[in-house]
């Protein structure tokens, strides 16, 4: 396929775009996705699925009658490469929970202050949730089977399940669309202002996630293993049920494996090594099921499996200002699709035990943000239940936080006790906080503690430009300037080049993604068919 090359990010640049001097998108064009932007009228009429739109078909039939680029997307197979190109091993999915439409808690210091687990990096306006969505599904393209020169074996499917009460959303008028007609190259055509209410299950869809509604798999009533949970969820903070929703990705069977993503997810490289964990262990587990009932001895289940890949985030506890909690991260969860371990873990939610000062469980990390909901359920899970069909991963390749070394002395609380870190700790290998990792080593990246590149000014977020060197755009209690700026440099880049090529985006005449204080969204080319 044609594509505009990028003054930017050519192919033999040394100084921009990442470690190899080719940008994020090596090939251009041809490692993004061919088409970012549909055009649904409607969102989710009967709540259930996306709707196909045929006039999708016919606006690229048109351009390619043209020869305006996409005049092989139709001939080609449907991960966009050449027709005899191996196969892809597997599809993973990967699942945004949208549970509100903007942060409902403070935070101080970029962590949550509070019980809840909503992400510190959550979008606070469309413009941002729409960027974050789009360069989310652009950056998993870029390192999946579908680009080539990624390297990996494995398709990817976005897939986005939404809360009720996120599925309509308040837009400020400074969210644009610029909309064009096909023969139009150069981006004019009328600015489409976006005022009002904003129906974001036309917004994902739009930017090729598939959607579902979703309530959460239980009500905080229904809770019996613990009078003081229930009493928490049902009456003093019904919202924290709301967070479940996440859960709803366990039964997603379709696809090989499913990887639960958050705001503070960046996607830096390709993530085969774990999703091989899954996928390998869950074709073992088929075939002995299948040689164990040709010979006889009934159906075999699922205990044989690896059910879950994650890596170790470290949050602040609630209880004590000196120590940390390691609980699983969410910003990178690899799980086994089963309507059967849904059901099971649906059930033990809510039959856990679960005590004011331990948490779920046995062992406990005490109070931190989100121990009441999923990340505080998941960790007991995959400590005291699941604890032999679950894998950890080195935190810094799988979920690099950009922390720097810690100077002074804290408290780790493990599910293997108290762990002495920091200057003088005794903590061993539980305590590394991944100051002294290369970024280079980074699959993926949890900006939690880093910040969103589209927060522009706020300390610890997103700096001003691409090539923003000031260590003072980011926090220095926490966050490792360094690695934070290499992490939002990379997403930025991303950005960049694809508004330098893409022929859905309106080409940058800034090149930085904050202007004067302000975040600058992206400019669709929103197409017209006639």
């Amino acid at each position: 396929a044609k594509f505009r090359e990028s003054a930017m990010f050519r192919r033999d640049s040394s100084n921009r775009g990442g470690g190899a001097g080719e940008g994020p998108f090596a090939y251009g064009w041809k490692s993004m996705p061919r088409q970012v932007f549909n055009d649904y009228s409607t969102g989710l009429s009967d709540d259930t699925k996306t709707i196909e739109n045929p006039k999708n078909l016919k606006h690229f039939q048109n351009l390619a009658r043209k020869k305006m680029g996409f005049s092989n997307i139709l001939g080609r197979d449907a991960a966009g490469g050449e027709k005899d190109r191996t196969p892809p091993k597997g599809t993973v999915v990967y699942v945004l929970p949208v549970t509100t439409c903007y942060p409902e808690q403070d935070t101080v210091g970029g962590i949550a202050d509070n019980f809840h687990a909503y992400s510190p990096n959550a979008p606070r306006d469309e413009a941002s949730f729409r960027d974050f969505a789009l360069m989310l599904r652009a950056t998993v393209h870029a390192h999946s089977h579908r680009n080539p020169a990624s390297g990996s074996v494995y398709d990817y499917a976005m897939y986005a399940i939404v809360h009720p009460r996120a599925k309509k959303c308040h837009a400020a008028a400074a969210e644009q669309f610029r909309a064009r007609d096909g023969d139009d190259e150069e981006g004019g055509g009328l600015v489409e202002s976006v005022e009002g209410i904003v129906d974001r299950t036309v917004v994902l869809q739009n930017l090729g996630y598939k959607v579902s509604i979703e309530h959460p798999p239980l009500d905080g009533s229904s809770i019996a293993g613990s009078d003081y949970l229930r009493e928490f969820m049902a009456k003093e903070n019904p919202g924290e049920i709301v967070d479940l929703i996440r859960l709803r990705a366990y039964e997603l069977e379709e696809y090989d494996a499913v990887a639960l993503v958050d705001y503070d997810t960046l996607v830096l490289g390709p993530v085969d090594e774990a999703v091989d964990l899954i996928v390998d262990s869950s074709r073992r587990a088929s075939e002995e099921e299948e040689e164990f009932e040709i010979r006889g001895g009934g159906v075999g289940g699922d205990e044989d499996g690896i059910d879950a890949v994650f890596s170790w985030e470290h949050v602040p506890s609630l209880a004590d200002p000196n120590a940390r909690a390691s609980v699983v991260n969410l910003s990178f969860l690899l799980v086994r699709p089963s309507k059967t371990a849904f059901a099971e873990i649906v059930k033990r939610y809510q039959n856990a035990p679960f005590s004011e000062q331990r948490g779920f469980g046995a062992i406990g990390r005490g109070a931190f943000p989100g121990w009441t909901t999923t990340q505080g359920f998941l960790t007991y899970y995959y400590d005291e239940v699941a604890n032999a069909a679950r894998i950890e991963v080195n935190r810094c390749a799988f979920g690099n936080p950009g922390e720097e070394r810690h100077r002074g002395k804290y408290a780790l609380i493990t599910n293997g006790g108290r762990a002495e870190c920091g200057a003088g700790g005794t903590g061993d290998g539980r305590c590394d906080d991944c100051g002294d990792s290369a970024p280079e080593g980074a699959r993926v990246a949890d900006l939690s503690r880093c910040g969103a590149p589209w927060e522009c000014g706020a300390a610890g977020g997103g700096g001003g430009s691409e090539h923003d060197d000031d260590d003072d755009a980011i926090s220095s209690d926490g966050p490792s300037p360094g690695l934070c700026r290499r992490f939002r440099k990379a997403w930025i880049d991303a950005r960049l080049q694809m508004e330098d090529v893409h022929p859905q985006l309106q080409k940058g005449r800034e090149q930085r993604v904050c202007v004067d204080g302000r975040y600058r969204p992206m400019m669709l080319l929103k197409p017209r068919v006639k």
